[in-house]
């Protein structure tokens, strides 16, 4: 059920059920939150940790239209589908292979899975090399279809201690000149932002200080490996480094999360950790402007995370 791998600086558990990151330890302080150690998933939050997919975040419409014709998904949102559906693959089980210092999962979504074309083969492969956690996420398909892989890990830098509000110490610096505006339902309306004057702003390193759950979109080339994100606790100044070859960042600081919900040892409280979801941008398959995700048949989708830590 849990898998654990180690490097020097590093140990990283996972579990099967959603390619799921359950804890990350820095000198014996785990810094990720979400998933209490219990193996009965039923009391996990939905989303913490896990590979999202087939499509992380939104689409809206109830589907898409792709090469002419009509793509009619399952929502599991009023009006609108979030990350891959009511049974998307963070709700599924990985078969997974332990080599070393890496975990390998694979899983098959068939055909028509969640409304979505085309048989997909996804690959989430995870692994430590000395004072970094990286993720290689790609997918295959069958027929003309769209994907969007990420990990929705929660992360607070302060280790166990953190509790109600304490995401909004962390400081935060992004390579990111626009921002995604959206409806109240969080679907994005259209427009690519400037953060200029904004409180979307965060191309200089300062506390989060307020509730978020927004797209940004980073600057640099999509589909090669650039710093997007750090992260840096200031009591501690332990930091966090986020690599990635994708378009965006989905930010969202647990706005849900209440005592109800069992965590690791404790439960967990609102905007106690920040979920920081490297991925294309949400609803590209219903906006032409927005960077596309459609993978075809004879292509290989691909995500590289890469967690760098000091």
């Amino acid at each position: 059920m849990f898998k654990s791998i180690k490097s020097p600086g590093l140990k990283a558990t996972f579990a099967d059920h959603g390619a799921r990151l359950v804890a990350l330890e820095i000198d014996g302080r785990d810094v990720v939150f979400g998933t209490p150690l219990d193996p009965d998933f039923s009391k996990w939050d939905n989303s913490a940790g896990v590979t999202c997919g087939r499509h992380a975040g939104r689409i809206s419409k109830g589907g898409y239209d792709l090469d002419g014709e009509r793509v009619n998904l399952v929502n599991n949102k009023d009006g609108f589908q979030l990350h891959g559906g009511p049974k998307g693959f963070g709700s599924c089980d990985w078969a997974v292979t332990k080599k070393g210092s890496e975990l390998h999962y694979t899983l098959t979504s068939p055909d028509g899975d969640q409304g979505f074309p085309g048989e997909l083969k996804a690959s989430a492969v995870y692994g430590l090399t000395g004072n970094t956690l990286w993720a290689e996420l790609t997918a295959t398909t069958t027929k003309p279809t769209v994907i969007n892989l990420t990990n929705h890990a929660y992360w607070n830098l302060m280790g166990p201690s953190a509790g109600k509000d304490d995401a909004f110490t962390q400081e935060i610096q992004m390579h990111a000149s626009h921002y995604l505006p959206v409806d109240k339902n969080l679907l994005p309306l259209g427009d690519i932002a400037d953060v200029t004057g904004t409180k979307y702003d965060f191309r200089k390193l300062r506390a989060v200080g307020q509730p978020y759950d927004d797209c940004f979109v980073m600057d640099g080339k999509r589909g090669e490996l650039k710093q997007v994100l750090t992260m840096r606790d200031p009591k501690s100044n332990r930091r966090m480094e986020v690599w990635n070859t994708e378009s965006a960042i989905q930010f969202y600081t647990a706005l849900h999360w209440s005592d109800k919900i069992p965590g690791k040892g404790q439960t967990l409280q609102q905007h106690q950790a920040i979920a920081i979801e490297p991925q294309n941008v949400p609803d590209a398959p219903n906006n032409p402007n927005f960077p596309q995700s459609v993978l075809r048949p004879g292509r290989t989708y691909r995500n590289r995370i890469e967690w760098r830590f000091s």
